[in-house]
């Protein structure tokens, strides 16, 4: 019996959810950005701007109910970006590649890291986010070597 760190087993399914700290964290200082801007604003251009800010705190916060499950009987990956879209399906024989995606500041400070899953599916390459970080890049790493586990791929 394997145990991993960033994905949780249901039978013969495993299941990745995100980073939900890190999207908490961001959506609410978001948030409270907006509501301090829409408070003590004195125009209705820096209100209209509060209320887009919250909006893409909302969306962030609607970020933390994505799922993807692997199925290693039925060999497929449903990803769901959001509780109220639908599910995408794709088969493990689809599967591409690994891609690590690091975003730097002057090329020192790691500002933002993320892993997906690029999958080729009918000639289209479609992406499928599995983990977001900030300043480091060590648990990607972790988070691939899993997802390659349980797809059956050699790294």
């Amino acid at each position: 019996m394997q145990s991993f760190k960033y994905f949780t087993k249901e039978g013969n399914v495993y299941i990745k959810t995100p980073p939900k700290a890190l999207y908490y964290t961001l959506a609410l200082l978001i948030l409270a950005i907006a509501l301090l801007s829409f408070i003590y604003g004195e125009s209705r251009n820096v209100k209209l701007l509060a209320g887009m800010i919250g909006l893409l705190g909302l969306i962030i916060l609607l970020r933390t109910t994505a799922t993807s499950r692997f199925d290693t009987v039925a060999r497929t990956i449903t990803a769901q970006s959001m509780f109220f879209l639908p599910a995408r399906v794709f088969s493990f024989d689809d599967f591409d590649h690994f891609l690590v995606n690091k975003q730097s500041y002057l090329g020192l400070l790691t500002i933002n890291s993320t892993a997906s899953i690029i999958i080729n599916k009918n000639g289209k390459k479609r992406t499928l986010m599995l983990h977001q970080v900030m300043f480091v890049t060590k648990p990607l790493q972790k988070v691939i070597d899993e997802a390659a586990q349980i797809i059956g791929v050699e790294q």
